[in-house]
């Protein structure tokens, strides 16, 4: 099998995994087209979301995420306002209903073996899902079940 761009790709992030001692924290996978470093990050209780890093032979690094696995249909327009709403006020993170009504998010990162920056691809990745955590995913949620969202006020301890 020939080396190839995701292969010296994947390396170079596995390596960086490695060097961090966090590889554990993925799976690693290759595919025809692909090298997939798959993992999870836990956005609530019990509400864990995978996530994939997408390692291939264009210039792209790609996380992707299924946020919500079952848009309803007649909540579709509401999902897809909410979305434009949070596009306005977090515009490099991007979501999408797909054709099958699946709330997915991606970042894309560009690089090749020689320029992509693993720490970065990492930090965002973890950053992204912050914001998720604490400014998002309530939001769906609410959208989902046609509630308002339900935010904890948090004190200004200097305000006191």
């Amino acid at each position: 099998m020939a080396v190839t761009m995701k292969h010296k790709k994947a390396r170079v992030f596995r390596d960086f995994l490695i060097s961090k001692d966090t590889i554990k924290m993925f799976k690693e996978e290759e595919t025809d087209n692909a090298v997939l470093f798959r993992s999870i990050y836990n956005v609530r209780e019990n509400d864990k979301k995978q996530f994939v890093i997408i390692i291939n032979d264009s210039i792209y690094i790609t996380m992707q995420s299924l946020i919500l696995k079952e848009v309803p249909e007649h909540k579709r327009q509401a999902i897809i306002n909410l979305i434009n709403q949070i596009q306005f006020e977090y515009p490099t993170v991007k979501y999408v209903v797909t054709p099958e009504n699946h709330l997915m998010t991606s970042i894309a990162f560009h690089g090749s073996d020689k320029t992509m920056d693993p720490a970065t691809i990492l930090m965002c990745t973890i950053e992204y899902f912050k914001v998720l955590q604490n400014n998002h995913y309530e939001r769906f949620l609410a959208c989902i079940e046609g509630r308002e969202p339900n935010f904890e006020t948090k004190k200004d301890e200097k305000s006191e």
